[in-house]
Order: structure tokens, then sequence, then C-alpha cells
């Protein structure tokens, strides 16, 4: 029987380590009034969702042990809201994302519907998968890619024309927009 309590106990252990559905219904059973809303998934904590991908709020729960409390009061994305507030206003607070891995970039000229995850995920972009490609790391400020947060000092408009229309051009592919009707809705 005391082998099997041990066992039990490390499984359990183990289990928390690695994300699994129960860590979802944790997080539910912690924020009941977020069931069935988009925070209610595991894109939450994993944006973009590529294997072993945690963002800033996962790995902060990580750290913590998931204690989730000990965590409510940061702003794991940046954003000047707490982690708390950002839950309260069924916002993600790992992400400035709108809804999963989908960014709405408003400009005069027309909003951009920005789908991260596409771009991330899917095997016809130039990525592959590879954050290097297109982010520089978080402290570093390179000026040929983006900045893995938002940096509301450096201008989007600038940046995405330079660094989107580069990869654009260099897809080869002919869905890849050229043409300012093409990002700009």
């Amino acid at each position: 029987m005391k082998y099997i309590i041990i066992l039990l106990s490390q499984l359990f252990t183990i289990t928390l380590l690695f994300a699994t559905p129960s860590l979802t219904t944790l997080f539910i059973a912690e924020y009941p009034f977020l069931r069935n809303s988009k925070l209610h998934a595991c894109t939450t904590c994993h944006m973009p969702v590529v294997k072993d991908s945690l963002n800033s709020y996962g790995l902060s729960l990580r750290a913590s042990k998931m204690d989730f409390k000990a965590v409510e009061d940061a702003d794991s994305d940046l954003d000047t809201k707490k982690n708390i507030d950002e839950l309260n206003d069924k916002a993600f607070p790992g992400s400035h994302a709108t809804y999963p891995e989908y960014f709405i970039f408003t400009n005069k000229k027309g909003n951009i519907d920005f789908n991260h995850e596409m771009h991330v995920a899917a095997p016809s972009y130039l990525s592959s998968g590879n954050c290097d490609n297109c982010h520089d790391a978080p402290n570093n400020k390179a000026t040929d890619l983006f900045l893995k947060r938002f940096d509301d000092n450096i201008s989007l408009r600038s940046e995405g024309h330079r660094l989107c229309w580069r990869c654009h051009r260099e897809s080869g592919s002919a869905n890849a927009p050229v043409q300012c009707g093409g990002c700009h809705q």
C-alpha cells in the first residue's frame, strides 16, 4: 500500500508538470466565471499553439507550481494590466491577442487582421514554427526583427511594412499580399 501511495503521488506531480486537460479544470475551478469563455482553453497558457511553447503567463504559472493566486498581481504580457484584471475582463493575461493567436491592428487605411498561429504553424509560411525568423529575443532590440513583446514606442506601421513586405516578397507565394489592400481591410 505504501508503494502505491508513493507511486500515485509521483504520477500526480509529473502530471502537474505537463499540460493536460486537468490543468484547464484546475484553472476553471479557480476562476469559474471563465467557463465557456475564450480563456477556457489551452491557449490561455499556450500561445502560439506550438509544441512545448508557453506564453509568459504559462511560464509564470509553471514557475509558481500552478499557484494561480501567486501570479494574479503580475503583468505577464507587460501591457500595464495585472493578470487578475485581464482575467476579470476575459482577456488573455499572457498575450496581447484579442482571440487566440489573432491580432487586430487598427489603422486609418484599414484594419489588419493578423493570424499569428497560421504564420507560425502553417507549412506554407516561411517561419516554419521558428520564432527567430520574425522575432528577436525580448531584451535585444535588433533592427530587422519584431520584438516578442509589444513596445508602444515603436511604430507597428513602419515595422510591419518593412518586415512583412520583405517576407511576403521573399516567400514567392501568390497568396502573400504585396499590395496595401491585401493586408488593410
